[in-house]
């Protein structure tokens, strides 16, 4: 018996420890998508010669920066009422129809003011269209990026990041009223926009209409491709490492399936649309606010001896 299972041992013990060093399905697929990656990120994240800052980043500020200018710091005076459109405030002005239906505006079919000649309003209230927003925003914009930019950056990356996020604002708000401007609101009142809609039409009423065509259908590759980096993987790779961490899942293949599972939860929500994801993220996010500022109040307060000595780091480094 002792000679059989050592004869066992001898003879299975290699596979054992070859199947242990056998990378797993999660490992396989890193590997697998390491070199598309490494190779778009020294593309989007080219740096100026002579510096560590990469072009994209300048073009942004600088933008941000020209928008506040000109619309007079509307982040900061206009603040109040973003608020109160939240809030609902204005929504019995978005149920009045267009006192005249000015057919001079339809030009190749597409109404040029739709808000005023349509009297439409949206498939969502304004509350829910910010749940939306926020929900894609807050664990990998405050939570993962913040960290990332404070361990590359050091603590006065957090001054930055502050002064580029009130800039951001204005930003939004150019994006937010170009793509109302330039909608399209179909029979069935589904609503149609964003950046593809804008550049083709905004560029078109200036002359450039297969500048805006063109510049339309690259937003749309892009957007295709950041909403599989940014918009999922990242996400669902960050809550599959901690499920995996938390429930003690040791296998190699634990962080796709977890992410499997995760694909099927969010396409029952996007099939349904606009409406569903709204009606979704309406009651999730709220949920989600409250927990995130009381985490942040609580590792404040847990901190608070250390608070002065953060911001002496903040405005030093």
């Amino acid at each position: 018996m002792k000679r059989l299972l050592t004869f066992a041992f001898t003879f299975f013990a290699p596979l054992l420890l070859l199947a242990q060093q056998e990378p797993g399905l999660d490992e396989r697929i890193d590997q697998a998508f390491a070199p598309f990656a490494a190779g778009w990120e020294h593309l989007v994240f080219y740096p100026m010669p002579g510096t560590d800052i990469p072009i994209v980043v300048i073009i942004l500020v600088l933008g941000a920066a020209f928008f506040t200018v000109f619309f007079k710091f509307t982040n900061i005076t206009k603040f109040v009422t973003s608020i109160g459109i939240v809030r609902g405030k204005y929504d019995e002005l978005d149920h009045h129809e267009a006192y005249e239906k000015a057919a001079v505006n339809i030009v190749d079919g597409d109404i040029i003011r739709t808000i005023e000649d349509e009297g439409k309003h949206g498939e969502v209230s304004h509350f829910q269209a910010l749940a939306t927003a926020v929900s894609g925003t807050v664990g990998l914009g405050n939570i993962a990026g913040v960290a990332i930019a404070v361990t590359i950056g050091g603590p006065g990356a957090t001054f930055w990041m502050v002064i580029c996020g009130l800039l951001g604002m204005s930003t939004k708000f150019v994006e937010c009223t170009l793509g109302v401007k330039y909608r399209d609101v179909g029979a069935d009142g589904t609503v149609y926009g964003g950046p593809m809609y804008y550049l083709s039409k905004g560029l078109k009423e200036r002359g450039f209409t297969g500048l805006g065509k063109g510049l339309a259908v690259l937003f749309a590759l892009l957007c295709i491709g950041g909403s599989f980096g940014g918009g999922n993987a990242a996400q669902s790779n960050q809550a599959a490492l901690q499920l995996a961490n938390m429930m003690g899942w040791e296998s190699g293949s634990a962080g796709t399936i977890i992410g499997i599972v995760l694909a099927v939860i969010v396409g029952i929500v996007i099939i349904g649309g606009i409406k569903r994801i709204a009606s979704v993220t309406e009651k999730i996010v709220p949920l989600m606010a409250v927990i995130y500022i009381l985490a942040c109040l609580i590792v404040i307060f847990a901190n608070f001896s250390f608070i002065d000595d953060a911001f002496g780091l903040i405005f030093s480094q």
